[in-house]
């Protein structure tokens, strides 16, 4: 079970690394810095986020399951993704950059709630 307990750490490390340079990045973005155009923060997300991943399947590879939480968590990622992509490349305007911004956040903070709940329905729960 100590392995379980190694990649738990370096899943949920890579996961508060990964939100937390997002939110970095979406500063400079609103801030229209040089940062954020720089080459370590074009490739440093990508080498987060694989650790991420990797981790992620090494741990659901040892639970030997696949719960629901974990199929929405990884649902809820690619909503996560697209909006990301929508803020950081394809929208032209400010305003709707930021938005789609705001957006990626309210789905990383239901991943987080989903991971910390072990609830499918996350922060939702309160609503529903």
């Amino acid at each position: 079970m100590t392995g379980y307990i190694f990649f738990k750490h370096i899943h949920m490390t890579a996961a508060v690394a990964s939100g937390a340079f997002f939110m970095l990045r979406g500063l400079w973005m609103m801030q229209e810095s040089s940062l954020f155009n720089a080459k370590l923060v074009k490739v440093l997300p990508h080498v987060i986020d694989t650790i991420l991943l990797v981790s992620a399947f090494i741990l659901v590879g040892m639970m030997g399951s696949f719960p629901a939480f974990v199929q929405v968590k990884i649902v809820a990622l690619f909503v996560y993704i697209a909006f990301g992509m929508m803020a950081f490349r394809f929208m032209k305007s400010w305003g709707a950059r930021v938005f789609m911004f705001f957006m990626a956040l309210l789905v990383f903070a239901f991943i987080l709630s989903v991971a910390i709940t072990k609830q499918p329905q996350g922060f939702l729960s309160a609503i529903i």
